[in-house]
């Protein structure tokens, strides 16, 4: 069964808190990742099952739960099937039914969004995480789930409208502050973006992850006033971040560079300029 999420280390915690604006990609894989691993077996023990032998485990499971459809063993045992086969579409179904079992079991219903997302059945991830938040407002790793998940399907201004209304409750919660920010800069919101860094800046000059958010900010915006201060601040998040991140974010501020220098303009010649094509007396 899942097991509480462990201590996560600082790389996880940096893209978890920047994965809104480095892309949808990394959104797909964070969060409830270490459900999935309480599910599966050790990477020794799937080597040593082959695909036949995992199918007819999973026929087998399918065939009790057709007589016992409440049976939680196969259910269980479904689910683990299906993942070590990688089809984790065939472990929503009976996971929808042990969620139904045990509506109060928030690691299952997490798990259940988690696999949702993976598999592209946003809505369902949004319907589940709903229901988590409701359940327990204060949840900051739901809340930022919920939210990630909302920018995916494009709705900024729900995700603005939920992180905002959190922080009135619980203005404390860091994270949070940090994917407002984030969501800001995604939405061209660059003022509102900037200011909320600024703040988080003053408060703690020492924590690099507001200035690293901002540094991505600056470098996406229209204003190249704005752009050409990114450099800096990407040198700046690098000198205050823990020696192992320090490689990553020059990595990331290359990136940006590259994507946001300004293309070269061509400049055709104009057909009354070219020897050729001119005229002769």
């Amino acid at each position: 069964m899942p097991q509480s999420k462990p201590n996560e280390s600082p790389i996880r915690k940096l893209f978890k808190t920047l994965v809104l604006v480095i892309g949808p990609l990394i959104l797909l894989s964070f969060s409830f990742g270490p459900l999935l691993q309480a599910f599966g077996p050790s990477s020794s023990a799937d080597t040593s099952l082959v695909t036949e032998q995992l199918q007819t485990e999973a026929d087998g499971y399918r065939a009790v739960l057709e007589r016992e459809p409440d049976n939680r063993i196969a259910l269980e045992g479904l689910i683990n099937t299906q993942l070590q086969l990688n089809e984790p579409e065939g472990a929503i179904e009976p996971l929808k039914k042990l969620v139904e079992l045990e509506p109060e079991d928030r690691g299952l219903r997490g798990f259940l969004a988690q696999i949702q997302r993976e598999t592209g059945d946003l809505e369902g991830a949004v319907e589940q995480l709903q229901i988590l938040y409701d359940g327990d407002p204060r949840d900051s790793q739901v809340l930022q789930e919920l939210a990630s998940t909302q920018v995916i399907l494009g709705r900024n201004s729900e995700a603005i409208a939920l992180l905002e209304n959190h922080l009135k409750e619980v203005p404390e919660d860091h994270d949070a502050r940090l994917q407002l920010a984030f969501v800001y800069a995604r939405d061209n919101q660059t003022d509102k973006a900037t200011a909320l860094y600024d703040e988080m800046i003053a408060a703690d000059p020492s924590d690099f992850t507001p200035v690293l958010g901002k540094a991505m900010a600056l470098s996406s915006a229209e204003d190249e006033t704005l752009r050409a201060q990114a450099p800096e601040l990407f040198d700046q998040a690098a000198r205050l971040a823990p020696p192992q991140l320090r490689e990553q974010i020059e990595r990331e501020a290359a990136l940006y560079a590259q994507l946001n220098q300004p293309q070269p303009v061509e400049n055709p010649v104009l057909e009354s300029e070219d020897p050729e094509s001119t005229p002769t007396p």
